[in-house]
């Protein structure tokens, strides 16, 4: 069980959550102040009442402030975030240390009122040198401090080029790595919200070295990974974000802009999970696949699929699950030799697949940048 469930739009985080934390299908969930309010709204409960709800039913509770959403490009959707007391002047402002004391003080208050582990706010990186990846490594080192001892997680959260940043990202996550956290959430934050995700060679392969490095002596969280995170969960990962809607399964910045009013932002997300080709097709391109080939098309998602979005996520979690559970259970090279085995042979069967179900989207966008940046890595490591 290596799944933790993003929170959402949608008013899913507290019932299906407690039931996928019961049934064995995940271990906790991720509450942000974008997606939840602090008290009920009638839609949603009380914050602390799904902290509580979870933590019952034998789950993980966490409460991630999200402050890198707040530079994000069209960033407006402060619905619920400006109910919490995040800040005491402007919303956002970091510019002088007092400002980061004060906004980190009042993130660990809430974090301490929900019973959640204190993970400290970040910004968000678009390069791994610069002023703002320097005021990420202040906010760090001074979440730290202001915890008196009392046990901290460190976020890293930056775009495909802060990860893609090679001897740059190493120098920076150096040296956060020598403020000794108590373990890491790691995010790719992406333009827009789709699935398969538009990945790159060079970021998986930096994710994957800085996962590499950090989960050594710690425990690494890939937020929002879903299966575009496995190859972090071969590196080193422990856990992976997801959930039911695309917006549980990518950080993207198209999810943070300003809503019109009563959308939700959440949209339900059915796709049957392929285990060995790593991917997802449409529902009636499954429905298709299974009717020219049953057996080929149980084979590759190993076993028939239940009906309904909550089934449908149990089983794709389970999938996840399966497949970070095994990487789990191994280290070092041979953790990566075996994710990687399976990108190989989701290689080869993901042409027949698309040839017998007529699907749109082939084997391309979901593995292709994930083989490269893992052969990348492979290479740097020497094996």
């Amino acid at each position: 069980m290596s799944i933790l469930i993003q929170d959402s739009a949608r008013n899913n985080l507290p019932g299906w959550t407690e039931r996928a934390v019961k049934a064995g299908a995940a271990e906790g969930a991720v509450l942000s102040p974008f997606s939840s309010p602090v008290n009920g709204n009638g839609y949603k409960i009380d914050a602390s009442a799904v902290a509580k709800r979870i933590t019952d039913a034998g789950g993980q509770f966490w409460f991630d402030a999200t402050t890198h959403a707040l530079q994000m490009p069209q960033v407006g959707d402060f619905r619920y975030y400006d109910q919490w007391d995040l800040w005491s002047g402007a919303r956002g402002n970091l510019d002088q240390e007092a400002d980061q004391r004060d906004h980190i003080k009042r993130v660990f208050e809430v974090q301490k009122s929900l019973s959640s582990p204190y993970l400290a706010p970040t910004v968000l990186l678009h390069s791994a040198q610069s002023q703002t990846s320097q005021r990420a490594i202040q906010l760090s080192t001074l979440a730290i401090e202001e915890a008196e001892g009392h046990p901290v997680w460190i976020s890293i959260v930056g775009d495909t080029h802060f990860w893609a940043a090679q001897g740059e990202l190493d120098a920076h996550i150096g040296a956060l790595d020598q403020l000794e956290p108590a373990g890491w959430f790691i995010t790719v934050v992406r333009p827009q919200a789709s699935v398969p995700v538009p990945a790159h060679a060079d970021e998986v392969a930096g994710v994957m070295r800085t996962v590499y490095a950090l989960s050594q002596d710690r425990p690494v969280v890939m937020g929002h990974g879903d299966l575009a995170g496995l190859p972090a969960i071969a590196a080193g990962a422990s856990t992976l974000g997801t959930g039911w809607d695309i917006r549980q399964r990518v950080c993207a910045y198209s999810d943070y802009a300003a809503r019109a009013a009563g959308g939700d932002g959440g949209q339900w997300y059915q796709r049957p999970t392929l285990e060995v080709l790593l991917g997802d097709m449409k529902p009636n391109e499954y429905q298709v696949f299974r009717s020219q080939n049953l057996k080929y098309a149980e084979a590759l998602t190993q076993g028939s699929l239940p009906a309904g979005p909550e089934n449908a996520f149990r089983h794709h979690a389970e999938v996840l699950s399966l497949i970070s559970d095994e990487l789990n259970a191994l280290s070092g090279e041979a953790r990566v030799r075996a994710l990687r085995n399976r990108y190989a042979r989701a290689d080869t069967e993901w042409p027949q697949a698309q040839k017998v179900s007529g699907c749109s989207v082939g084997g391309e966008p979901w593995i292709r940048a994930q083989i490269q940046g893992m052969d990348q890595f492979i290479a740097g490591e020497g094996w």
